[in-house]
């Protein structure tokens, strides 16, 4: 163990410590223990034994006594750490048009045009998806128009949006942009879809582009224009990123897409833009673009495989249609027929209209977008209190002295040493603990201490089975919240 080790090493050197009280080694032993501590940091070890001395960095759970601990909860990625949570199970109000259980998760689904709503009585992480509605599409006058498909809705989905409790939300779903409606009119832009509410940035995924014949500039949606012109490809979208809070005061980074571009030509039809692929442009061919394709989920469950697809074109002089691109979007029409609508609850891009004969002008409508929602059915509230006691180490004879040794964070508030945090250590498997005093040793971060405690008289009977327990105390979410690192057992 450390001390041991500081024993030998002043001996090497020509000074005999007698007794643990002819010379003060705590410093010594805790920086031991920290060096320790980065070994096992540097060699992603799990517990592993010195002499007379254990080191745990959690890497993985096998030096804890999970029977014997209470309301522990060990961080999914590294820096791995133990925290106390309890489990909930939430009351919800909402107005989605789906809600289904699915094994340990619920998923709520809106696809009602217009304003929903979403509330908890606890604060939890969620799965999202923001679809918004998809262009609405163009129609010809002429035999020489060709009709560009309309873009898919943009798309954003992310991970650990923390919505908090009593706080309402609202759903905001985009509908579908209407057809053009007269000769070389534009089809109009889907419509918003988005998720505001206190303590979240709000997220707004932008309509997608309506369509537009050939021989005109595309327009600018959420998910990119539709048709372009002269072989131009216009209506470019983008990807911006939004930022998002959790519970936990972490932050993470969500890609969300509002994206795709408008392809087509003077020449031939065009297709619209997908949420996640440029739609198909086809410059002096004979032949029809299709649309781009929508952007895939994975929101197991939802219904949604694809969202945000793109419209299909046409090419005039043959009647050639696109195809709608995968996710909602519409294939174009015939000559002299109307292109398909977008799938509605996807966000799909209209198809065009083949215009030949004057009077086919009117286009046809992009489809609704879609909102959804996930969580774990059980939540994991964090500042519940934690008993964290570790598994057994057997040492080599009964000791009389035992040490501790632990990395904190006060990730909410500063736990009060020997109050809020406490430490014991136990010579005869758990059946006995003694408990230390805990006192601070310095830091190694920001609101990160290294604390410990040394030369602590063992009660219980002559045992060799070593552990220790860690508890805190007086724990609450947001208020006051430590969280455990490493420890350090040793023993003399």
């Amino acid at each position: 163990m450390s001390g041991i080790v500081g024993d030998n090493q002043f001996r090497a050197s020509g000074v005999v410590a007698s007794s643990a009280t002819d010379y003060d080694d705590d410093q010594i032993q805790s920086n031991i223990a920290v060096l320790g501590f980065y070994v096992a940091v540097n060699g992603s070890l799990t517990r592993y034994n010195l002499v007379d001395q254990s080191i745990d960095e959690y890497f993985d759970t096998s030096g804890v006594d999970a029977g014997n601990s209470t309301n522990e909860v060990r961080s999914s990625s590294a820096p791995y750490y133990y925290y106390g949570a309890s489990t909930a199970t939430p009351t919800i109000t909402e107005d989605a048009d789906t809600t289904t259980e699915d094994g340990d998760y619920t998923w709520y689904r809106w696809t009602t045009v217009g304003s929903g709503s979403y509330s908890s009585d606890t604060t939890q992480d969620h799965i999202w998806l923001v679809v918004a509605g998809g262009g609405g599409g163009a129609g010809g006058c002429i035999a020489a128009d060709a009709g560009g498909g309309a873009g898919g809705g943009g798309y954003r989905y992310g991970t650990t949006l923390s919505l908090l409790a009593g706080n309402t939300y609202t759903i905001a779903v985009g509908d579908g942009g209407a057809g053009s409606t007269g000769c070389q009119a534009i089809g109009t832009n889907g419509g918003n879809s988005s998720i505001t509410g206190t303590g979240i940035t709000t997220i707004t995924s932008a309509g997608g582009g309506g369509g537009r014949k050939s021989g005109n500039p595309g327009v600018d949606g959420g998910s990119g224009g539709a048709s372009g012109y002269n072989g131009v490809s216009v209506g470019a979208g983008n990807t911006p990123a939004i930022t998002q809070y959790t519970a936990a005061g972490e932050t993470t980074t969500v890609q969300g897409f509002d994206s795709g571009i408008g392809a087509g030509s003077f020449n031939s039809g065009s297709g619209g833009g997908g949420a996640c692929e440029v739609g198909e442009n086809t410059p002096g061919e004979s032949e029809a673009g299709d649309g781009g394709d929508g952007c895939a989920n994975s929101i197991t469950g939802s219904s949604v495989t694809y969202a945000g697809g793109g419209g299909g074109g046409l090419f005039p002089s043959s009647g050639t249609a696109g195809a709608g691109g995968a996710g909602g979007g519409g294939p174009g029409g015939a000559r002299n027929s109307a292109g398909t609508i977008g799938t509605d609850g996807l966000g799909g891009g209209a198809g065009s209209r083949g215009g030949f004969n004057p009077g086919d002008e009117v286009g046809v409508d992009g489809g609704s977008g879609v909102v959804i929602l996930r969580r774990s059915t059980i939540a994991e509230v964090k500042g519940g209190n934690l008993t964290l006691q570790s598994t057994d180490v057997t040492a080599e004879a009964s000791p009389t002295y035992g040490e501790l040794v632990m990395l904190i964070e006060n990730a909410y508030g500063t736990a009060t040493l020997n109050t809020d945090i406490k430490g014991y250590i136990s010579r005869d498997s758990g059946s006995t603990f003694t408990q230390g005093t805990l006192s601070d040793e310095g830091s190694w971060g920001t609101n990160k201490q290294i604390l410990g405690f040394h030369d602590l008289t063992l009660g219980g009977s002559a045992s060799t089975a070593m552990c220790y327990k860690i508890e805190t105390l007086n724990q609450s979410l947001g208020s006051k919240e430590t969280y455990i690192y490493a420890t350090s057992i040793g023993w003399k």
